[in-house]
């Protein structure tokens, strides 16, 4: 009975989620489906990314045929070229299939073939309208070694215009890695309602015209839960403008690449109050920062110097490191419970929310500003629900102060991701 309910329990979950990489895993997933039907309406998500085979064009057909519940496709582009207009149209227009994933890791494969993929739609019906919710493009994932002449050729805008507006239930768009010139994004049908929308490479040397669909287009505006333009370099202005317009429903702001002052700091107040995950961008200070967090809920002394430590630059301080290293550490200590008693609860206007960010990175902003963490109010109990600070470039000596107050302060310090993850315990 036991080994019954495991096998109940077991079977959907073994089958839900299938990744072919070769005609053995193809033809054995056939065999199956063939022999139980039930089986077959288990599986929801068919990865072929990594499928290489030269039989796949008509592998494709036959496994859409037999797998009636499949809800989420991920296809290399060059295997979507290989395919009759009429399975591409299948596979746009199903009954079923909400999620597509489209990746070009095949050198061969030049992506400007995908407007002749969309440009092929149309031919068979222009009234046509998708159920797909979520569609992601990865023309150039893993394809540095592509010519440059491909690898950064844009998607025709015209065949784009006319693509996007089939898509009126989209809910989450990821170009990431699609170099797709900004204009064709205002087309997105106005009755779609975008929760996550990741544009790290949707950008030409104006980005203002990206600013611009963020910040006004009905898709964005009211229900986006996720945005993430890492590597998108927005001005002062472009990032005012989003800023201001972001709606009360985002949970997770990523602007890491763009310029940010202290003018955004008032928008990133109100934006916290809601956010769960914050990168921002370069030019602000850890003043900036704490006052984005930490006000106007709370009032702290902004007096009490908040510089980072610098090193001992002279050949006596070097001789004497080992006596002026624990002196050096206990300043810091002290330094940082002088600001901690500082903080404040300030006399508030009803409704007036604390932030609920449980994630900061903070690697984009200036080095020295960066190495201020170790004399932050953000290691204090004020900034809870903080639970992560992310930062890349600080000094040795920053680095080695910050190891130190962690454990004192209710923190740690690991290397994650390439970075410093400065963790509340």
């Amino acid at each position: 009975m036991l080994s019954r309910r495991i096998h109940d329990v077991a079977l959907p979950l073994f089958y839900r989620n299938i990744k072919l990489d070769s005609q053995r895993s193809h033809e054995i997933l056939l065999r199956v489906v063939d022999q139980d039907r039930d089986i077959a309406s288990l599986v929801r998500s068919l990865d072929l990314t990594e499928y290489e085979d030269p039989a796949l064009p008509c592998i494709l057909p036959r496994a859409l045929t037999r797998l009636p519940q499949l809800q989420s496709l991920h296809l290399q582009l060059g295997e979507l070229k290989s395919q009759d207009t009429e399975y591409v149209h299948k596979i746009f227009f199903g009954p079923n299939l909400d999620t597509l994933v489209i990746e070009n890791t095949h050198w061969k494969t030049d992506p400007a073939c995908l407007a002749e993929i969309i440009g092929g739609l149309e031919s068979l019906d222009q009234t046509a309208v998708s159920n797909i919710r979520s569609l992601t493009c990865r023309i150039g994932s893993r394809s540095s070694h592509l010519p440059t002449s491909l690898g950064s050729q844009f998607v025709d805008t015209t065949i784009f215009s006319k693509v996007l507006p089939i898509f009126p239930g989209l809910r989450a768009l990821d170009l990431s890695s699609t170099p797709v010139d900004p204009a064709p994004l205002l087309a997105l049908d106005s009755r779609a309602s975008l929760q996550y929308l990741r544009i790290s490479s949707c950008q030409d040397n104006d980005t203002s015209t990206l600013a611009h669909f963020i910040s006004t287009h009905p898709a964005v505006r009211s229900s986006l839960v996720v945005l993430d333009a890492t590597g998108v370099r927005f001005g002062e202005q472009g990032t005012g403008a989003i800023l201001q317009n972001l709606p009360s429903t985002l949970r997770s702001l990523n602007l890491s690449s763009s310029t940010m002052t202290a003018n955004h700091v008032p928008r990133l107040q109100k934006l916290c109050q809601h956010l769960k995950e914050l990168s921002v961008g370069h030019g602000l200070t850890m003043d900036n920062v704490e006052a984005a967090i930490l006000s106007p809920y709370f009032n702290f002394d902004a007096d009490v110097t908040c510089r980072s430590i610098d090193e001992a630059s002279s050949k006596e301080a070097s001789e004497h490191a080992l006596i002026l290293g624990p002196i050096r550490d206990a300043i810091a200590f002290c330094n940082i419970r002088r600001r901690l008693a500082s903080v404040s609860q300030h006399s508030l206007r009803t409704g007036t929310r604390r932030s609920h960010v449980r994630y900061l990175d903070l690697s984009s902003m200036d080095v020295e500003e960066q190495g201020r963490i170790t004399n932050s109010v953000l290691l204090g109990e004020h900034s809870i629900p903080l639970e992560v600070i992310a930062v890349s470039d600080i000094n040795q000596q920053d680095y080695r102060v910050l190891g130190k107050l962690c454990g004192r302060l209710g923190w740690r310090d690991r290397w994650a991701n390439e970075m410093i993850w400065v963790e509340r315990k």
